[in-house]
């Protein structure tokens, strides 16, 4: 995934949250609308690149796309040339009645897939001009406000600028099974790992317990 901030190169976890805030030109108020507006323009969405899918065409064709096909392929095309015109029909029908059911079945997996992302967004809340909105993640730009508590999904890469008793699940990064105990005021070595990243929350990890406050810095 290529990441979306005013600035990759920078080790947000060694400087401070006002620091941060400079770099990202935010406030504890959160952007302005127009700033979302300019900044949404600029980055992108906060969302994984989205691969188109296969057309049925596509579909149909890659049903035929296996050993065993070729094979039966192959036994139709052989009897048709010896003068066995109903076996090799009877081939060709079989192989075009699999690939029907297969496009269909393929077909269906994929519509059912885009209606399952569509219904399992993840939502956030962030300040912006002072005012709290609940807003699909997907419409987080670096610089955004968020709040995090208790059975959150951390929509993007946050550096964290106060916390109450916040841990946080990142097994998926560290293969850690207990929650990491954050600490917005501890500041790091540029080169620290993301597990002993104390004043950050990475993107897709879950908060167990407690609540904090953070800047959106990577969507």
């Amino acid at each position: 995934m290529t990441s979306n901030s005013p600035d990759n190169t920078t080790a947000y976890h060694s400087i401070s949250g006002e620091e941060v805030l400079d770099r990202l030109d935010g406030s504890r108020h959160g952007l302005s609308k127009a700033e979302v507006a300019k900044r949404r323009e600029e980055y992108g969405l906060n969302s994984l690149p989205t691969v188109r899918p296969p057309s049925l065409g596509r579909l149909f064709l890659r049903q035929f796309t296996s050993p065993l096909i070729y094979v039966l392929l192959a036994a139709a095309v052989l009897s048709f040339a010896i003068g066995e015109y109903s076996d090799a029909g009877f081939i060709m029908g079989v192989l075009l009645i699999n690939a029907i059911i297969g496009t269909f079945q393929e077909h269906s997996a994929q519509r059912a897939a885009t209606a399952l992302r569509e219904l399992v967004t993840t939502h956030s809340r962030a300040l912006r001009d002072g005012d709290s909105y609940d807003l699909d993640a997907r419409e987080l730009v670096p610089g955004d406000i968020i709040y995090l508590e208790s059975g959150d999904r951390v929509p993007a890469d946050t550096r964290l600028l106060s916390e109450h008793d916040l841990e946080i699940d990142e097994s998926l990064l560290t293969g850690e099974s207990n929650a990491a105990a954050k600490d917005a005021e501890t500041l790091l070595d540029t080169d620290a790992l993301p597990g002993d990243r104390l004043n950050m929350a990475f993107a897709g990890t879950m908060v167990e317990r407690g609540r904090g406050l953070g800047v959106v810095v990577d969507t």
